[in-house]
């Protein structure tokens, strides 16, 4: 069983509307699309931590209100395993722990 150092904190739904959906494809070979719906448009931090609760990689970028994605390369973790990802707006947070890659 795998055990990850961060403590859970929030669920999928966030405060405020911020919504964060299953990636696709999961688990993935070469890339996955990070899906979450934005209640009003915003700037986010996608953070993505290992098993250690280390970041291994961040994005940011300007959303638009409603559904958006982002897409996560290969290049962008460091090996295959599975990965705790968050998305961070100035007004919430919500975080998943199912990002597989192989």
């Amino acid at each position: 069983m795998i055990r990850f150092n961060r403590p859970y904190q929030t669920s999928q739904q966030g405060v405020g509307g911020l919504q964060l959906l299953s990636n696709f494809p999961n688990p993935f070979v070469e890339m996955t699309m990070l899906r979450f719906h934005l209640p009003e448009a915003a700037f986010i931090v996608l953070s993505i931590f290992d098993a250690q609760g280390q970041v291994v990689t961040k994005k940011e970028g300007a959303f638009e209100s409603g559904e958006n994605q982002l897409v996560l390369q290969r290049q962008d973790l460091r090996e295959p395993g599975i990965y705790e990802y968050q998305i961070e707006t100035p007004d919430a947070v919500t975080e998943r722990r199912k990002l597989v890659m192989f």
